[in-house]
């Protein structure tokens, strides 16, 4: 704490030393500022102003307001350059002491390029060339132009077509991001600069699918990181700009719906709009708002079977499946809103606002039947590898009892932000102020509330056989899964245990920055010096409950009701195309029956070892904070743009959970003989503290004036996951090894040392091409360990295991061991290249037809996992991925088809090296057998969307997601190896939008 304390005023004092030295500045010279406009009078973000034969520049913001440095009495040449639009050029004569207000208008530079005016999507190419094109790091954009131009359902499918980005899918829409091969914790999400928090109990990272893509203007992707930002992006950070005022005033609204084919047909709408002006003589004063609400009744068909360890290549063999089916109704909505007054053309203030609710409402059902697994006739170890001694089930004897699953889950996350602020930006310096409180929460967060049965229904023979199979992906189980199947009897399966949940998740954030900027001149060179200080705390809790049921009678006629009792309307007549139970999925139970009978009859039924187990992990909470300061310097030097910097960031937590220990039904801790079990908790602190120094350079020199060639160095920051910290403790002594969960107080933040070079060529009339190479070092990466239970650290050398879990092993012997640790060090590399043109040069109707593409390859390696003789890829990180979208466009037509392709990934470790824990391999085929790690399959979508002028800013849209039907899954180790597989179907949509600002 005394170290962050001296930290805080260091920065502080030379933040007003750099604002005293600002106000000695010479008030002789003089400014030019004003707009850049493009020829419907809208502000242009990314415009590079310069003044000749100075060489000084500057870049328009987002509402294309521009301020350029002073400079000395005289003749000069303003020019602003624009990609996709003509330079214009302007001659200006300055008096001393003079400040010219100049707008610049851009003008098409030919009749071939007017569809950058006419058309949205080419309007918004444009805007993103030039910002990245202008950008001291490197960055890519997303405009609201190009996010709208086809069906995302949320930001992150719209952040996915960037390169070198991949999804983290859950449930059929993109919900995370992993830049250039790295986990969603490893890239920070931000919006108008501001860190958001995440409504998630245990983790960092965003659910990008909380917030609607209607609410934002553009989303800038900074794939390396300068000192004026928070070093925690790793892969990178995500910046959500929110909609600002502009010159003209807005007025758009939408509208559509849209239908998929899927449990007999489910229904999808949105709509929303917004609204915004500028008022007085001067438009010193802007306000807008905006908001959008969307309905996503989607459906899933989903398997997802239980791999036998003793299967080989050409024989998977099944133990069971879960034959599942999801449906939701996801409701989401947001509003956004901003204002700001200008006291001059330099000097104004501002606050923006966002506030975004997700509903992830949803019914689930599991159906599973049952095989008797294979066993291993040899007691010899290896005495089974690659099939041999080994017995499998006769297809004519009962096999084990099949199960029946229900869900319904009702989380409501979101996310809200609040920031104020202030701007003065002057000839030879600028000063930024700003404050903000950031909350997120997620209530139900416990977990899902579900419901077991168990069967009473005839015996049956649900044994896996290998021979009888269709094909490889989708595992059949005699007649347990085909139409008529007893599975599909409401009567057969009876109320086994209940488990309900409530409570609340949240996490408040509080910020306060203060910067400041001074011009200099070097001889003939124009530089920036610059430096900041950042405080921030942290506040995150949680206290949730989970309450289990059982112990009642589950025998046949024992009044116990059955799913034909609490039975659902619910039925699907062309489940997963007819591939199971005839296509007939039904009937299912209705989770409200189930909790509502539960609680009225069963109350007293309170598993105490279960509920205790449940409920302690989600009792915590945690205070993070955060003080950081920085110096950066911006210099020309004729063609090679400089900028370096260091940013210090001082870490001090304040985390609290409970060490339980879980006794069985019976024990005396928990009361009298008749009990249920119970955990007893005790209460536990941890206050880790570290500081960083994390230096940058970036270097951007002009080979051409529309080429450049960049090289970046910089450090950065992973802080584990706060939930990671609470040193809680949980010991269920009722499993068999006894199983033990262990916070960890001791883990250290993760870094990364960066390298970047990238070439990048800016195409007439509109386009761009990059290329590029990126490499990390890793350091300290955080690993999720299970220690299986029987180890003895006398079997391994001194130092194998990372100190927290040799701790663990040592304290539980003989018990099985999970916890969060840190590997030894990582690597990850790759390239991308990426390529847009709108080919506007083409003759005749040809010159409507555009194209985007990109590609990006990885490779990595991660050291010290525990267990492994090998070095895996890192989690998350795709060998190949590549997108590609050609377009078409006229002056009332445009359309978009997007193919988005995400090569498979690592998803989990699970192989262990057999030499080191013997039996680890039971089929003896290695870390692409049955006991290999976990992947995701390759993903391969097709989405497409027309929009056609009606009358002036009103459109009519159509649109299509997942035309292809692609499956979404995982796999252990090979393809051949299903571990699930599932389909969502097409949605076809088709709309209105309008825009009263374009009317043309």
């Amino acid at each position: 704490m005394f170290v962050a304390y001296r930290l805080r005023h260091a920065l502080l004092c030379f933040t007003i030393l750099l604002l005293t030295c600002a106000g000695f500045a010479q008030n002789a010279k003089a400014v030019i500022s004003g707009a850049v406009l493009d020829p419907r009078d809208a502000g242009v973000t990314g415009a590079q102003v310069q003044l000749a034969p100075t060489g000084v520049t500057a870049v328009s913001n987002s509402v294309g307001a521009y301020t350029l440095p002073a400079v000395p009495a005289g003749h000069y040449t303003l020019s602003v350059s624009y990609v996709g639009f003509a330079t214009q050029k302007t001659e200006v004569d300055l008096t001393a002491g003079q400040a010219l207000d100049l707008d610049l208008r851009l003008k098409v530079a030919s009749n071939s390029e007017e569809i950058l005016v006419t058309a949205d999507r080419p309007h918004g190419e444009a805007e993103a060339i030039n910002q990245t094109r202008n950008a001291d790091n490197i960055l890519q954009v997303l405009p609201a132009e190009i996010i709208r131009s086809l069906p995302n359902a949320n930001v992150a499918d719209a952040i996915g077509r960037l390169p070198s980005v991949t999804l983290y899918r859950i449930e059929g829409e993109g919900v995370y991001i992993q830049v250039r091969g790295t986990e969603p914790r490893l890239t920070n999400v931000t919006v108008d600069g501001v860190t958001l928090p995440s409504p998630e109990p245990t983790v960092r990272q965003v659910r990008l699918d909380v917030l609607p893509s209607d609410l934002v203007d553009a989303v800038e992707l900074n794939k390396t990181l300068s000192a004026n930002q928070d070093a925690n992006g790793i892969g990178g950070s995500v910046n959500l700009r929110t909609k600002e005022a502009g010159e003209t005033p807005t007025i758009n609204l939408f509208g559509d719906g849209g239908r998929t084919n899927i449990e007999n047909g489910r229904g999808s709408y949105d709509y929303g709009g917004t609204v915004g002006k500028r008022f007085g003589t001067t438009k010193r004063f802007g306000i807008l708002a905006n908001g959008a609400f969307d309905y996503n009744g989607r459906g899933i068909d989903n398997i997802q079977p239980s791999l036998d360890p003793l299967s080989t290549f050409s024989a998977p063999f099944y133990d069971n499946n879960t034959i599942r089916e999801y449906r939701y109704y996801r409701k989401r909505y947001g509003f956004a809103g901003s204002a700001d007054y200008k006291f001059s053309d330099n000097v104004s203030v501002y606050a923006h606002g966002i506030y975004s609710d997700f509903k992830d409402w949803g019914d689930k059902w599991y159906v599973s039947p049952v095989s008797t697994p294979l066993t291993c006739s040899s007691k010899v170890v290896g005495g089974c590898n690659n099939g041999a001694n080994i017995v499998a089930p006769s297809p004519t004897v009962a096999s084990s009892a099949p199960k029946f699953y229900t869900s319904s889950k009702r989380p409501d996350s979101a996310v809200s932000d609040l920031i104020v602020g202030g701007r003065d930006y002057q000839s030879n310096y600028w000063l930024l102020w700003q404050g903000s409180a950031a909350r997120s929460y997620e209530n139900s967060s416990a977990g899902n509330p579900k419901a077991d049965f168990s069967w009473i229904g005839p015996s049956v023979f649900c044994n896996f056989q290998p021979s009888a199979q269709a094909d490889l992906y989708h595992p059949t189980f005699g007649n347990c899964d085909s139409a008529g199947s007893p599975l599909q009897n409401p009567n057969n399966f009876i109320l086994k245990d209940v488990t309900t949940s409530k409570g609340l998740t949240a996490q408040l954030d509080l910020t306060a920055s203060l910067s400041a900027g001074k011009n200099y001149n070097l001889g003939d060179h124009f530089g920036t010096f610059e430096a900041g200080f950042k405080f921030s705390n942290a506040h995150k809790y949680q206290n949730a409950t989970e309450n289990v049921y059982d112990g009642w009678s589950t025998k046949a006629g024992s009044g116990t009701p059955t799913i034909a009792q609490l039975q659902s309307s619910f039925v699907n007549t062309d489940f997963y195309n007819g591939r199971y139970f005839g296509g007939n999925y039904g009937p299912v139970s209705d989770f409200n029956l189930v909790q509502a009978y539960t609680l009225q009859n069963y109350s007293g039924y309170l598993d105490g070892i279960k509920t205790a187990a449940a409920t302690y992990p989600n009792l915590f909470h945690t205070i993070e904070r955060i003080t950081a300061g920085y110096a950066m310097n911006t210099i020309d030097f004729g063609k090679l743009h400089v900028q370096t910097g260091v940013r210090i960031e001082a870490t001090n937590m304040d985390a609290f959970g409970y060490n339980v220990t879980l006794y069985k039904a019976g024990d005396p801790h928990c009361g009298g003989s008749s009990n249920t079990g119970c955990g007893v908790p005790i209460g536990i602190s941890s206050t880790p503290s570290y500081i960083d120094v994390l230096p940058s350079i970036q270097a951007r020199y002009r080979l051409t004036p529309d080429s450049a060639l960049r090289a970046v160095f910089s450090r950065g920051i992973a802080r584990p996951d706060a939930y990671q910290l609470v040193p809680y403790i949980t010991e269920d002594s009722s499993a068999s090894p006894v199983a033990v969960t262990i916070g960890n107080s001791n883990l250290r933040p993760e870094h990364a040392n960066s390298y970047d070079l990238l070439y990048e060529n800016f195409l007439r009339p509109l386009g761009m091409v990059q290329a590029g190479f990126f490499f990390k070092q890793l350091t300290a990466p955080q690993l999720l360990t299970t220690i299986s239970g029987g180890l003895s650290l006398s079997n391994f050398p001194a130092g194998y295991f990372p100190v927290a879990v040799q701790n663990a092993i040592a304290q539980y012997p003989g018990d099985a061991i999970t916890q969060y640790v840190n590997g030894q060090n990582a690597y990850l590399y790759g390239f991308e290249v990426s390529f847009q043109q709108h080919l506007s040069y083409l003759p005749g109707v040809l010159r409507g037809l555009g194209v985007s593409a990109n590609y990006s390859y990885t490779a990595s390696q991660e050291k010290g996992v525990p267990l492994r003789t090998d070095h895996p890829t890192l989690i998350d990180q795709a060998g190949n991925t590549f997108n590609l979208s050609p377009t078409f466009d006229t002056k009332r037509f445009s359309a978009r088809v997007g193919l988005a392709y995400n090569g498979s990934s690592l998803f989990s470790y699970n192989w262990i090296s057999p030499t080191l824990v013997s039996g680890a391999d039971p089929s003896g085929l290695g870390p692409k057998g049955p006991s290999g790690d976990v992947y995701t399959l390759p993903h391969f979508q097709v989405d497409a969307q027309a929009t056609y002028r009606i009358y002036n800013g009103l459109n009519a849209v159509i649109s299509g997601l997942n035309l292809n039907n692609q499956v979404f899954g995982y796999y252990t180790g090979s393809t051949q190896f299903v571990n699930q597989r599932e389909y969502y179907k097409p949605t076809f949509s088709g709309g209105f939008r309008y825009n009263f600002a374009k009317k043309r």
